[in-house]
């Protein structure tokens, strides 16, 4: 009987074990995460981005806007975009601004600063942007205001100097000095003609941009073209007109013995780099 009891003794002590209760399995949940759909969408939501998409519009009759290219780069389990912003053109891809972006910093948007680089914070780029630079340019300061349309050409008198903004080797004609007309200041650059007199004509202006003492942009825009090698008397004259938005309009009257034949019109925006992009319908 003692054995039979001392058998059953465990079987008791088993039986009245107190169950643990099992662990219920922890899922972390993570933060909402950000695509590259969801940053395009913050750019073009920008004031900037929005005058310059209606721009595209309007020149292209509706059929364009601004386009993006992303490049994706995963790291640590976390997507990084590189975002490409500006103008699908027929013949190349014509860039705006890049910003910079990750997917686990939804509120986070960077953009490139043109001359170094460096990505910085739209608030920090629009007061760069929109404050004239501090840097002392060695260039005089244009007194005209926009709009801005080709000036007399007997008003125009080009200035020479000895500062030679970056780039200006190729604006001189092999002259020690550099000859230039101030136009007026876009978003903190220098709006200045150059005259492009050492060839064939004797009435070329280019149109620059001059960023920080660097030449960032160019365009041909006012003077007179012709074949010198033909005698046809057929000859193209150009004038521009600058908007306060940093639109220019090249247009050209091509003639035939004086008589004008067609009107051809040119399209350039001013990006706030600095760079003269045309844009083609």
């Amino acid at each position: 009987m003692h054995k039979l009891l001392l058998g059953l003794l465990p079987l008791l002590l088993i039986g009245c074990k107190k169950e643990e209760p099992v662990k219920k399995e922890e899922v972390k949940v993570l933060d909402k995460a950000c695509y590259s759909t969801d940053f395009t969408k913050k750019i073009l939501d920008l004031d900037e981005m929005k005058e310059q998409a209606k721009f595209l519009d309007s020149l292209t009759n509706g059929k364009s806007g601004i386009a993006f290219l992303v490049d994706s780069t995963k790291v640590n389990g976390i997507w990084n975009y590189s975002i490409s912003a500006g103008y699908n053109g027929p013949d190349r891809f014509e860039t705006y601004h890049i910003f910079r972006a990750s997917a686990n910093e939804c509120d986070q948007l960077e953009i490139m600063e043109s001359v170094s680089g460096d990505y910085i914070s739209i608030e920090k780029w629009r007061k760069a942007t929109n404050e004239p630079s501090q840097e002392e340019s060695g260039l005089k300061k244009g007194k005209y205001s926009f709009p801005l349309e080709s000036l007399p050409r007997v008003d125009v008198k080009f200035m020479e100097t000895d500062f030679l903004p970056e780039g200006s080797e190729q604006y001189t004609c092999g002259e020690p000095k550099f000859r230039y007309f101030p136009l007026t200041q876009y978003k903190g650059m220098e709006l200045i003609l150059v005259p492009m007199d050492c060839g064939d004509f004797d009435y070329r202006y280019y149109l620059l941009t001059v960023v920080k003492n660097s030449i960032i942009g160019e365009a041909y825009v006012e003077g007179i073209w012709f074949d010198p090698g033909k005698d046809d008397k057929k000859e193209e004259f150009s004038s521009y007109e600058i908007s306060k938005s940093g639109k220019v309009t090249v247009t050209t009257d091509h003639t035939l013995d004086g008589e004008s034949q067609s009107i051809t019109k040119a399209y350039y925006q001013i990006s706030d780099d600095g760079k003269i992009i045309e844009i083609k319908k």
